[in-house]
């Protein structure tokens, strides 16, 4: 059929024998080695001009994997090979494949893929197959093909449908469901045909789905007592089954397509309630299907359907469903949640309120949440339904939103709001935990199911606060504070759980109600009942953390919380949450704890003793500790403070270095020295001025010297001394690297002098001892952006020096490196470093001597050339930013990027015509048009650095003779030129060339040394393997 017509018998590159042993060989379990080899002998043979020849023998087998392989075959060839059959080889090719369904009607895997086979060639341009359901019922009815050309003599589809087998009706079924899933695929095709020819296929499906649920439900009905009862209930199920499939494969076909002729929905819309009808006969899947429509096409059901199956959820069959908790109950309560969405979208569920109806469906939503089993293990019901009541809440905040606390509510809010309270409640039964007796037995998919379902519940009741506003704050609160007097542990933390949820929400008129609880002493409780469960107490801790802006209102309730976060830090499994919630109160609450510093330095020395003292609770607790040093009123005051903090520093530092020194224990050196820098780094974060505080514009111009030549220089001595020795003795370890790079960064982000605001040389002296051998370099370079970023408004000749020296170790790690792809990360690391000075104070290359500028803007050239991708982009990104800086004219440094365009214009634009011309991928093409686009917009020598480059770029070479490659170029040239100004026309104009250079690039290239993806795209395939003889 490869010509287009219909081919003459030709001999088979095997004998069918042969064939049809391979296909055996393959399906045999015993010949796995051969597998590979045998599949890519097939493949060959199915591609090959007699693979149509080939599927039609084998589909004559009475072997059934050769039966599936002769289908599969002709679902190869007919995606491959299709386009060029005529109208009469086509014609053909769909009576032989019509001729092997009818002939094998009883369903298995040959006769499925058969039925997809068809549906597929429904959906190719060549098919000449229009009513395909009235075609297959009529061809099935004669045991013959039957075209559309024959079908206007034949009986009605309603007479025709009825006679056939169960066997031959499943089949329709079957290609039915893969019609509609195929035409699903072609959607955004642009040859519409084939949606067109679906439309006339509607009345068949119709009549076929009102036959096919007829006669499934006549069997399910049969009698108890009748002999064939469970032949009849087995068969029954299959074809309603598949009916429903069939069923919702073309409602959703229909939600698409049929928008253009919407009436053709009703022949779907007739067969509704013979579908609803396979839920009380529990056909397997019936409930997921029909959750699915009302889920993604809740229009799709007219309203007297969606009362009967309303009517058929509280009949006795639903209200059963519902009384059972088990897979079927989650099925309904799907159907249930997407019911009251459609309402509840139709804005009627809740602005009805007494409508019975509406309040029978509110009813059974509420009852829902209402099963005792915890989710996560028994109940799968709860977060079904948790869908629903987050969009009602939702919907509910939005109505009330639009009303000031001043105008008239409507009647509904009222049983709006109860609906919302009463749900709440019902999630506070359900997020409760379980005894421990049980929850120990949970396995880690049901730990996290219910944790996530807890979180999920949160967001409901933040949103249900700007509902209920003090109403739900003093459920909370009641609820919490019975739990506490009864000693209910887990319905206590329940309480705490909604509280912290609604903590941020809470401003100070709500204090004089939250302070309900904290008079009581649920903190001093926490840290002396033991029998308190953990998951309560860690609750308790993040409840500190949550109301840390009521404890800075009311520092009189801070004396209870205090020692209660210093048992909590005692204790290893709350350790973690209550070193991060210390951190927090104390940084709140640093103004009013300032009194109280003495006691916070032997509160630290007591936690020292605690097992659970190591990095991270360390870091935290000093974190804490040194906000209240910070919120002392002068420098002379925090200074002892500080110097304190530095005591504790300094005694792991040495602790570090020692254990280094013993060589017992190196990797306990490194855990110190890292715990060493991380607490520098969170005491340098705590230390730093706070947003609130008033910046005396007087001392802006006399900065203060206090902490750089007065009494707090040691300080910052001790700081640069931690981080230089540190990173000596640990030098080879990543970690303590990046810390060091954390902790001189604190002072960067400072806007007066600190102790952590360090001078330009200590930045410089630690970047300039790092190498190509230092881990974590990148981060180093990093480091150096961040100090460049934070130094653009400095003038100071300390500052010039230092960054001349940065240059020089620039440059020196870019010869180290010889190459971009040496290491492609370090290279983006050392340019993003020039376009750092580029981009904040440009003039500072005009100090650096020519040969360093050389050096680093020829390896700049080079990364743009290389073909790693990262390197590329940010080369190009930094020339991007040069260009557009030289032809700034409103920029101080517009001379020094002229200057730099001027050394090296050419250069650059060689590198970026070089990759046009078919170098770089399409996915790196984008940053390469950027600069190319900047230096036409500000070079007047722009056009001759182009032309220049394009003459010497060696693919352009090879076809310059050509006048088609002349004009091309001369082309290319002029539309850069006079499509600079216009983004989308420039990027189209780089893209067209690129695309064109890409095709050229492959005329010369021998197929073996292509890309396989190129090869594929270009159509040029691989010889046939010699070891299968073709």
């Amino acid at each position: 059929m490869t010509d287009g017509s219909v081919p003459p018998p030709q001999a088979f590159p095997l004998s069918f024998e042969e064939i049809e042993g391979l296909v055996k060989t393959l399906y045999d379990p015993g010949h796995a080695k051969r597998v590979s080899e045998i599949e890519a002998t097939l493949r060959v043979l199915q591609r090959s001009p007699q693979g149509w020849d080939i599927g039609d023998a084998l589909l004559h087998s009475s072997d059934e994997n050769v039966r599936f392989f002769g289908a599969l075959t002709f679902t190869i060839k007919l995606n491959a090979d299709s386009t060029g059959l005529n109208e009469e080889a086509s014609q053909q090719l769909l009576s032989k494949l019509i001729h092997h369904l009818v002939s094998h009607a009883k369903l298995s895997i040959a006769t499925r893929k058969l039925c997809s086979t068809l549906a597929q060639y429904f959906c190719k341009p060549i098919s000449v197959w229009t009513m395909s359901i009235r075609s297959l019922a009529v061809s099935f009815a004669q045991q013959q093909p039957v075209l559309d050309d024959a079908l206007g003599n034949q009986p009605s589809t309603w007479d025709i449908l009825p006679a056939l087998s169960d066997d031959q009706l499943l089949c329709l079924l079957e290609f039915g469901m893969d019609l509609a899933d195929e035409a699903k695929k072609i959607a955004n095709v642009p040859d519409r045909s084939p949606h067109e020819r679906m439309i006339p296929n509607a009345e068949s499906i119709e009549v076929l789905l009102q036959v096919s649920f007829g006669r499934g439900i006549k069997y399910l009905s049969t009698p108890i007592k009748d002999p064939d009862y469970d032949n009849y209930l087995q068969l029954g199920e299959k074809i309603c089954g598949s009916s429903l499939k069939c069923f919702i494969g073309w409602i959703f076909y229909a939600q698409s397509e049929f928008k253009e002729v919407p009436g053709k929905l009703q022949y779907l819309r007739s067969v509704t309630e013979l579908a609803l009808a396979c839920l009380e006969y529990h056909v397997d899947d019936a409930m997921e299907l029909v959750a699915e429509v009302l889920e993604n096409y809740p229009n799709f059901f007219e309203p007297k359907q969606q009362e009967m199956l309303w009517s058929a959820i509280m009949s006795p069959w639903g209200m059963d469903i519902l009384k059972n908790l088990d897979a079927e109950t989650v099925s309904l309560a799907r159907i249930i949640v997407a019911y009251g969405q459609i309402l509840l979208n139709a804005r009627i569920l809740y602005r009805e309120p007494d409508i019975t109806h509406h309040q029978q469906v509110m009813s059974v939503l509420h009852e829902l949440l209402k099963y005792p089993d915890p989710v996560g293990v028994e109940d799968d019901v709860a977060p079904v339904v948790l869908d629903f009541w987050n969009n009602y809440v939702s919907t509910i905040a939005e109505e009330l939103f639009q009303f000031t606390e001043e105008d008239a509510k409507p009647a509904w809010t009222e049983k709006a709001r109860a609906n919302v309270f009463l749900a709440i409640s019902e999630f506070f039964q359900k997020i409760t935990f379980p005894p421990a007796a049980i929850t120990k037995s949970w396995h880690s998919d049901e730990k996290k199911t219910f944790k996530v379902f807890r979180v999920d519940v949160r967001d409901i009741v933040q949103e249900a606060f700007e509902v209920l506003r003090e109403t739900v704050l003093d459920q909370f609160l009641d609820f919490t504070l019975r739990a506490l007097e009864a000693g209910n542990w887990l319905e206590l933390e329940a309480g705490m759980f909604c509280l912290n949820a609604i903590s941020e929400a809470l401003a100070e008129p709500a204090d004089a109600r939250v302070r309900r609880l904290f008079e009581q002493p649920l903190f001093t409780v926490m840290a002396g009942n033991a029998e308190i469960p953990a998951i309560t107490r860690r609750t308790a801790v993040e409840m500190v953390a949550a109301f840390n802006s009521f404890f800075l209102r009311k520092p009189e309730f801070l004396p209870q919380v205090l020692p209660f976060l210093l048992s909590a830090l005692a204790q290893p499994a709350l350790a973690h949450s209550a070193a991060k919630s210390f951190a927090s109160l104390c940084s709140e609450c640093r103004k009013s704890l300032t009194g109280e510093l003495t006691s916070f330095f032997q509160m630290y020395e007591q936690f020292l003793g605690y097992q659970t003292a190591e990095e991270f609770t360390k870091s935290k607790v000093l974190e804490g500790i040194a906000a209240i040093v910070q919120a002392q009123d002068s420098d002379d005051k925090r200074q002892p403070g500080v110097q304190q903090l530095f005591q504790y520093i300094t005694h792991d530092a040495m602790q570090a270095i020692n254990v280094m020194k013993e060589g017992n224990d190196p990797e306990q050196g490194q855990v110190l020295a890292l715990t060493t820098l991380k607490c520098l780094a969170c005491i340098g974060k705590s230390l730093q001025a706070s947003d609130e505080e008033v910046i005396d514009l007087e001392s802006e111009h006399n900065p203060s010297q206090y902490w750089t030549q007065g009494p707090g220089k040691q300080i910052q001595n001790q700081i640069i001394n931690f981080v230089n020795y540190l990173t000596q003795v640990f030098i080879s370890n990543s970690e303590v690297i990046e810390a060091a790079c954390d902790v001189l960064r604190v002072g960067l982000k400072e806007t007066v002098p600190g102790p952590f605001v360090l001078p330009p040389s200590a930045f410089i002296d630690f970047i300039a001892k790092t190498n190509m051998q230092t881990p974590r370099l990148p981060y180093v370079l990093e480091t150096a952006c961040c100090f460049i970023s934070s130094h653009k408004s400095d003038k100071s000749e300390e500052y010039q020096v230092q960054a001349q020296r940065l240059l020089h170790y620039i440059l020196t790690i870019m010869q180290s490196l010889q190459h971009p792809s040496n290491d492609p990360e370090i290279s983006v690391g050392c340019t993003e470093v020039i376009q750092k000075f580029i981009s904040t104070n440009a003039a500072i290359l005009s100090t650096v001597p020519a040969g360093v500028l050389k050096g680093m803007f020829d390896f700049s050239i080079e990364c743009i050339k290389s073909p790693e991708v990262l390197p590329k982009r940010a080369a190009a990104s930094l020339w991007k930013d040069i260009f557009e800086l030289s032809g700034n004219t409103k920029n101080a440094h517009q001379t020094t990027g002229q200057d730099i365009v001027n050394h090296f214009g050419q250069a650059v634009t060689s590198a970026l015509i070089f990759n046009v011309c078919g170098e770089v991928d399409g996915s790196s093409l984008d940053q390469i048009i950027a600069p190319l686009r900047k230096i036409i917009q500000s070079d007047r020598n722009a056009r001759t650095y182009i032309t220049n480059a394009i003459a010497e770029q060696p693919l352009i070479i090879r076809v310059k003779e050509d006048p088609t490659t002349q004009e091309m170029v001369r082309k290319y040239v002029e539309g850069l030129m006079r499509n600079a100004r216009a983004s989308t026309a420039f990027k189209e104009t780089v893209k067209d060339f690129w695309a064109k250079c890409k095709q050229i690039q492959m005329q010369f290239t021998p197929p073996q040394m292509m890309h396989p993806g190129h090869r594929f795209a270009q159509g040029v395939h691989p010889a046939p393997s010699p070891a299968h003889g073709y």
